[in-house]
């Protein structure tokens, strides 16, 4: 999911477009979503737009995501206790809307500029399957800004609202979450990139996923832009080195209407060698050291490589405002 400050875990509507990304810019650069020409640009990966019919299966047609949700995600994205997962599935195929003429045109121009980014930049890119676009109301995943499956990319309207802002800054921050969503699709198609990616921050990357102890998984909030736990860094806990699966839990159960897990949401770290044991990232005196600092969105390794990529896409490596540079070198360096 995209974030806002902390991207896809703050609500948007179509008129609350402010403070969506905590990202650098370049001191010197000119407006890196200026006006381009979608119908004769090329784009660097194949994509369409699904109709609400189509994207109303595609959305529950994720059988490995639908086979994580547990009761507790249930519950919070339906905004009741002791919903099903069919009752799930229903409520989120009527999320599935239409994309208008304007609002697929929008979207392939910004393709197109993240292509003339990615040439400019001299990003060397993996390939990715088809990108297929889906517009929904985004209430089935409690109003997060954008996510994926797989290739699918999942907007609201306020998405591409922002794309066409008269606000340079906004322009920008959509584009930013335009690219990392792409970057989920790059991490999905790609292992190896995957594993390089994660390996700024210090991540390894394992074969199998962890099988978490059933406390554990059961506050685990399950997030469709994190398909595996599966990768572990080192974190310093009470005074020890101890290697750490990352999880985005809740703090607390769904209770009643309006609790939302974006708001009760934590980091944990899950040691690899006990799995029944999480401890919340504050607990860990070098996480920030690990993560760095140039967003907050610390929720998953996947999440913030996602944003430090976007960022090193759309502001590339001069931005001014980068707590962590060096993160951002390395992603040049990696995809030289």
């Amino acid at each position: 999911m995209a974030n806002v400050s902390r991207r896809a875990f703050i609500a948007l509507s179509a008129g609350a477009f402010a403070s969506l990304v905590a990202c650098g810019k370049s001191e010197n650069a000119t407006d890196a979503t200026g006006t381009g020409d979608s119908k004769s640009a090329r784009t660097p990966y194949a994509f369409r737009f699904a109709s609400a019919d189509e994207g109303a299966k595609l959305i529950v047609g994720n059988e490995s995501y639908n086979a994580q949700m547990s009761q507790l995600n249930i519950d919070f994205r339906l905004q009741k206790v002791g919903g099903t997962l069919d009752d799930w599935k229903d409520f989120a195929t009527k999320q599935v809307l239409e994309f208008t003429d304007d609002e697929k045109a929008s979207l392939k121009t910004a393709m197109a500029k993240i292509e003339g980014l990615i040439t400019e930049r001299n990003l060397n890119l993996p390939d990715s399957e088809e990108i297929v676009f889906i517009k929904t109301t985004m209430a089935e995943e409690c109003y997060a800004s954008a996510y994926t499956h797989g290739t699918q990319i999942y907007l609201n309207d306020a998405i591409v609202q922002m794309l066409n802002s008269d606000d340079q800054v906004i322009r920008e921050e959509s584009m930013c979450i335009i690219a990392h969503e792409l970057f989920h699709c790059l991490t999905r198609s790609n292992p190896d990139f995957r594993a390089k990616m994660y390996s700024i921050l210090g991540f390894e990357v394992q074969d199998e996923d962890f099988e978490f102890g059933t406390d554990v998984a059961g506050r685990i909030i399950c997030n469709p832009d994190v398909e595996h736990h599966n990768s572990h860094a080192t974190f310093t806990i009470d005074g020890q080195n101890r290697p750490c699966a990352v999880v985005f839990y809740a703090s607390q159960p769904f209770e009643k209407e309006g609790d939302n897990f974006f708001d009760l949401g934590k980091t944990g770290l899950v040691p690899t060698d006990d799995l029944n044991t999480l401890y919340d990232s504050t607990e860990a005196s070098n996480f920030w050291d690990v993560f760095g600092r140039n967003t907050d969105y610390v929720i998953d390794p996947e999440e913030t490589m996602a944003d430090n990529f976007s960022f090193a896409v759309v502001y590339g490596r001069n931005g001014t405002n980068y707590k962590n540079p060096e993160i951002i070198e390395a992603i040049f360096e990696k995809l030289s």
